[in-house]
């Protein structure tokens, strides 16, 4: 007899004691008068074979397979089922989980902002124009991560990676001063980005982060992820605010504004407003952020919600209330440490159990973006090129976590019953091998339910 036939044999004997007591127990406990009338169906007919034990016995195959491949030292995997865990390994071990944790930054900015809150950047003047003039014009960032030119915008969905992730069109604030009644601005734009501190990077990043174009300088005025060129490689900028001013300016000339110099500075309170620009519904730009992986906009993420909760935009404001948001809304969060808000930092640390815990806070009606964000194997983002031949192909939903030595998961796919997950692994393997660990673990996932059906979960009769 199989070890899996030994399972159920034991599950229906168990069964089978409880009926017969219950047949030969009247309502009020006493035992009944007459004996039992004989089943309709035997005992041991394949129709009595429940599908929680079907469903038990796949359980266990799922954990034996994963267990054999990918239960290490410094792995660990969860995987839930409608509510009902079907396998797990360290799920409470502190683990690098690299881009994956944009997922707990995706849930705390639903939670405290809302899907419809928009970003706004601001034009102001220190009077009315008259005569089409205006001394100067500041350029108030709002922290808008995704303000972009239509250059870049082309550029963007070139790539597969991040086609379809949405901008706010640069050039339609633009039009909106010359539509103003603006034609001379002598003093110039004047970059204002105070809304966020003047960090441009977290300071335990790794250098090369930002030379290769990982992630663009930080500030609440951004214009192209901070990135001058991009067609072979990208640049950044060294200051992103005066930049963002610099491409306002080229951008007025060209629609026949003289403009002075760009510059740096502070809006006054009461300065009056020229124009102004929304971003798309957040519930579009965090399933940018997540579709593509975006850092850049995963650590604006996190500086602003340090602005709104406890008027600081920093980083270090903006993990505690990411932190707090998620214990707020009954995430585990013991063993979590978050340094940023992207998971470039080699010092964050997350674990699988509340990586899953996160992704469900989707189901909520006000936080559906958390699934609808996140990339389908085989169509876009991070996953446009990956699982292609799989049966996880345009089914699995899945946010992927890749540095050097960390390889991470985060998924959900319907395999009968829908079936969420999480899988980290920490070890020496470059960021290449990243992705065929990731694709390992989500294929022996997608295994489930691999049970053996149900004619040979039943023993044999005795001869």
């Amino acid at each position: 007899m199989s070890v899996w036939q030994r399972v159920t044999a034991a599950v229906l004997a168990i069964g089978a004691a409880v009926a017969v007591v219950l047949a030969f127990t009247g309502d009020d406990g006493r035992t009944a008068a007459a004996a039992p009338k004989v089943a309709a169906t035997p005992l041991w007919s394949v129709r009595r074979v429940p599908q929680p034990v079907v469903d038990a016995v796949g359980a266990q195959r799922l954990q034996h397979v994963l267990d054999d491949n990918i239960g290490g030292d410094t792995t660990c995997f969860l995987v839930d089922g409608s509510g009902a865990l079907l396998a797990s390994h360290n799920p409470d071990m502190p683990l690098l989980g690299a881009s994956t944790q944009k997922v707990l930054v995706a849930a705390a900015m639903l939670s405290t902002l809302g899907p419809d809150f928009v970003y706004e950047t601001r034009v102001t003047a220190p009077a009315a124009p008259q005569d089409g003039a205006v001394d100067h014009l500041w350029l108030v960032g709002g922290g808008d991560p995704v303000l972009a030119t239509d250059d870049y915008r082309e550029y963007l969905q070139s790539q597969g990676k991040t086609k379809g992730d949405v901008t706010t069109r640069l050039e339609t604030l633009a039009d909106s001063i010359a539509a103003a009644g603006v034609h001379r601005v002598p003093g110039g734009i004047i970059a204002d980005d105070s809304r966020y501190d003047d960090q441009r990077a977290v300071p335990t990043w790794e250098p090369q982060y930002q030379k290769e174009g990982d992630v663009g300088p930080l500030g609440a005025l951004t214009v192209n992820d901070g990135f001058r060129s991009w067609a072979t490689s990208k640049v950044p900028v060294t200051d992103p605010a005066l930049y963002a001013a610099t491409e306002l300016t080229s951008l007025l000339t060209a629609r026949g504004v003289q403009v002075g110099a760009p510059s740096r500075g502070v809006s006054p309170p009461n300065a009056v407003e020229v124009a102004k620009i929304a971003s798309p519904p957040l519930r579009d730009v965090l399933g940018s952020m997540l579709a593509s992986s975006d850092n850049s906009s995963a650590e604006l993420f996190t500086k602003e919600l340090g602005y709104q909760v406890s008027h600081q935009g920093t980083t270090a404001a903006g993990t505690a209330v990411i932190l707090a948001k998620l214990r707020e809304l009954g995430v585990p969060t013991d063993g979590v440490v978050l340094q940023d808000g992207s998971g470039l930092d080699r010092g964050d640390r997350v674990t699988c159990r509340t990586l899953v815990a996160a992704l469900a806070l989707g189901d909520r009606p006000n936080m559906r973006a958390l699934w609808d964000g996140l990339p389908v194997a085989g169509q876009n983002g991070t996953l446009f090129d990956q699982l292609n031949d799989t049966k996880l192909a345009g089914k699995m939903r899945g946010k992927t976590g890749s540095l050097n030595g960390v390889s991470g998961l985060l998924g959900m796919v319907d395999l009968g019953r829908n079936v969420s997950f999480a899988f980290l692994d920490n070890g020496d393997f470059s960021d290449e091998k990243a992705a065929g660990l990731r694709a390992k673990a989500a294929n022996l996932i997608a295994t489930y339910p691999d049970a053996p059906a149900a004619d040979q979960l039943v023993p044999p009769p005795a001869t």
